[in-house]
């Protein structure tokens, strides 16, 4: 009985290593191949190994500094592994404001926590939960560029403040299921372009002509 129980314990273990090794190949690989995408599509992109932190993604898009990895927080263990991006350049607002889809867990900044809070439904895709110290219209260049995305935005967050946006994006371990941290890229340098006085001068046609992220096609030269 006793060499019994412990054959089973073995393969109870040696199945669980196995799929979590196994998993941990899939994490990569999808990491790796997006990570590349997101570098092809910044000027001037590079992918680096940050000691303790792992690959990051680098470059410019449009008048951003963009840095996009894949984190993991031990307070959100069931929206980890998750992708965050950082953007320094310039962002025109004159109070922060926090987007989250709705469902999505925690803040990227936690003082967030204490502004007003309002319900915007996308058009196909989630709902979201804006946060400000005043209420937003939808012209609000925050809103519109999300609204633009609605239909390719996946789940996740972004914070916006002058000159320093944040964004987190859920993952996921297939490739090309990836698609809507693109969509929050788009977004983020929509947001940085709408505040250029050149944009206020030639309207919407000066966005079109703006920084376009490229639509994601994994495993492609």
């Amino acid at each position: 009985m006793s060499l019994l129980w412990w054959s089973a314990t073995a393969v109870a273990v040696f199945a669980f290593v196995f799929l979590a090794v196994r998993l941990l190949g899939r994490v990569s690989i999808a990491r790796d191949s997006v990570l590349d995408e997101v570098r092809r599509t910044l000027r001037g992109g590079a992918v680096e190994q940050t000691p303790g932190r792992g690959p990051q993604a680098r470059g410019r898009l449009g008048q951003l500094e963009i840095t996009v990895d894949l984190h993991h927080d031990p307070r959100r263990p069931k929206q980890s592994p998750m992708w965050r991006v950082l953007a320094v350049g310039p962002v025109r607002l004159e109070r922060p404001v926090e987007v989250r889809t709705i469902g999505w867990q925690g803040w990227i900044d936690p003082w967030m926590e204490l502004s007003e809070t309002r319900t915007f439904p996308l058009r196909g895709g989630p709902s979201l939960e804006v946060h400000s110290e005043r209420p937003l219209t939808t012209e609000h260049p925050v809103l519109l560029a999300l609204l633009r995305q609605s239909t390719a935005l996946g789940t996740g967050a972004l914070h916006a403040r002058t000159d320093l946006m944040r964004a987190e994006a859920r993952f996921h371990p297939r490739a090309e299921d990836n698609r809507g941290l693109f969509a929050w890229l788009q977004a983020m340098s929509d947001i940085s372009e709408s505040g250029s006085g050149q944009a206020h001068r030639e309207g919407p046609a000066r966005l079109a002509r703006g920084a376009r992220v490229r639509v994601f096609a994994p495993n492609q030269g």
